[in-house]
């Protein structure tokens, strides 16, 4: 096995095999909870405009039911299912946010998400996020779970800006 590999599958061992209770508390900074992102802000699921179904897998990728078409102004539910073994995160945000949340998760590993960007979803759960899209950015959904990112579990998307009629 290369080494990359080892690494990878250690880093997936190890968090499947830490308590997650240790961390089942929220903390503070770092999220985008009420005052939103580059990218957009949360929103009500009643309000949602379309929705999208997400689907995670211990493949450490995401599928998503349609196209990222997304344009601004736009609310999306994205209904987000864990179909592997492991803990996923789905969280939306620009590239700076993600490596900022990468960065903390790389301290606190078993930190588990419901906030207003990002979902924490356990084996065999359904989560929702709705999300309103803002701008005319590049907006990028990441599980920042250790090691996730880096084995290719994310997907980018541009938010078009909205079409005045």
């Amino acid at each position: 096995m290369n080494k990359i590999k080892f690494f990878m599958t250690s880093l997936v061992i190890a968090g499947m095999s830490m308590n997650v209770a240790l961390a089942s508390g929220k903390h503070g900074g770092g999220h985008n909870d009420k005052q939103g992102s580059p990218v957009g802000v949360p929103a009500s699921a009643a309000k949602a405009t379309k929705t999208i179904q997400v689907t995670t897998t211990d493949n450490m990728r995401y599928q998503f039911s349609s196209d990222l078409d997304l344009k601004a102004g736009e609310i999306v539910k994205f209904v987000v299912t864990n179909k592997g073994k492991i803990s996923h995160e789905f969280s939306v945000g620009d590239k700076k946010e993600q490596k900022s949340h990468q960065a903390m998760m790389a301290k606190m590993p078993n930190m588990v998400h419901q906030d207003g960007n990002t979902v924490t979803v356990k084996p065999g759960e359904t989560k929702e996020l709705t999300w309103q899209f803002t701008g005319n950015a590049k907006v990028v959904f990441a599980c920042n779970i250790p090691g996730h990112f880096e084995a290719g579990m994310f997907a980018k998307a541009k938010v078009a800006a909205a079409r005045h009629h």
